[in-house]
């Protein structure tokens, strides 16, 4: 039975988890916020609007969680700021897109992989005010398989494998392909013990200066 609430919830804020497994997660060291917000850029003319996420999360080798950004068509964006920190599995970069980007958050307990991806965008109500930030979920499924050890012995295959997802009835629920190279990196990231690097986001490209 659906749930709006819920279903609006999750869009908004990300993968929910009873209080043990944020404990758990906490404990582990393993820190994740997927929460987006709407920030003004007040030196522009006129002012403009970005919507701001944070790449962060890692691995312990019983759990993982991350949280990732790609574009709508699963081509990659770039950082606006990296982010270094001398304790593992915290944020590593962070994002400002203009108007629309495409969150991933994967959740992994031991070879178990939860997987919620996300869209969002800037809505404007008026031409002047603050735009809303409206979401939109993509693909939502619990309990994916990978019967590899990634963060161990079977490490060689991070980065080539995602989860295989089951609906209700048995029947495989595919991730969209636009995102299969996304949903890879974001296997390695809930599965490098310690991670220290974004896995998604990319470095911004340098302009050329004209001689």
């Amino acid at each position: 039975m659906p749930h709006p609430k819920r279903d609006e919830l999750i869009a908004r804020r990300g993968l929910t988890f009873p209080e043990r497994t944020r404990n758990f997660l906490r404990q582990a060291g393993i820190w994740c916020d997927a929460n987006l917000s709407v920030e003004e850029q007040h030196w522009r003319t006129p002012v403009e609007w970005r919507i701001r996420g944070k790449e962060c999360g890692g691995a312990v080798a019983e759990a993982g969680r991350y949280v990732g950004f790609c574009r709508a068509d699963g081509g990659a964006l770039s950082w606006t700021q990296r982010v270094r920190n001398y304790m593992p599995n915290g944020i590593h970069a962070i994002v400002l897109a203009e108007e629309s980007l495409v969150r991933l958050d994967m959740y992994r307990y031991e070879t178990s992989y939860d997987l919620l991806i996300t869209r969002h965008w800037l809505h404007r109500e008026q031409e002047r005010g603050r735009p809303r930030l409206w979401n939109e979920t993509l693909f939502f499924a619990r309990y994916g398989a990978i019967e590899w050890e990634l963060w161990g012995r079977d490490e060689k295959y991070r980065g080539a494998v995602a989860p295989r997802f089951l609906n209700r009835n048995g029947a495989e629920l595919p991730v969209p392909e636009v995102f299969r190279m996304a949903v890879y990196k974001m296997v390695e990231g809930v599965t490098v013990i310690g991670c220290h690097q974004p896995y998604l986001l990319e470095p911004p490209t340098l302009e050329a200066i004209p001689a």
